[in-house]
């Protein structure tokens, strides 16, 4: 099942590990703010992928700023926030030499 079929799938008509993935998606789908410019993207947005594209763990994909263009990397804070969970850190700049 693709992931997009996944999300608009009734919860009651999923085994237990496709509800998982349902979660998951859901959680990723919800935006939030780039530390940087305040430009709100979702983990798709950020990751420059479909939602159907996507098959590993977010915390290993590389991501972006749609608007300002900074890195971006994908967390999960250790306390909840209730922004679906996460949130995006800036990737630090290294300095030139």
């Amino acid at each position: 099942m693709k992931n997009s079929e996944l999300l608009t799938t009734k919860r009651q008509n999923l085994p237990p590990l496709e509800k998982q993935r349902q979660y998951i998606l859901r959680c990723l789908i919800q935006k939030n703010v780039c530390p940087n410019c305040g430009h709100a993207l979702n983990f798709f947005e950020g990751a420059r992928i479909d939602i159907d594209d996507w098959q590993g763990k977010a915390g290993d994909t590389p991501c972006g700023c749609t608007s300002c263009k900074r890195q971006l990397r994908y967390v999960v804070p250790f306390l909840f926030a209730g922004n679906g969970g996460w949130q995006w850190h800036l990737v630090p700049i290294q300095p030139e030499d």
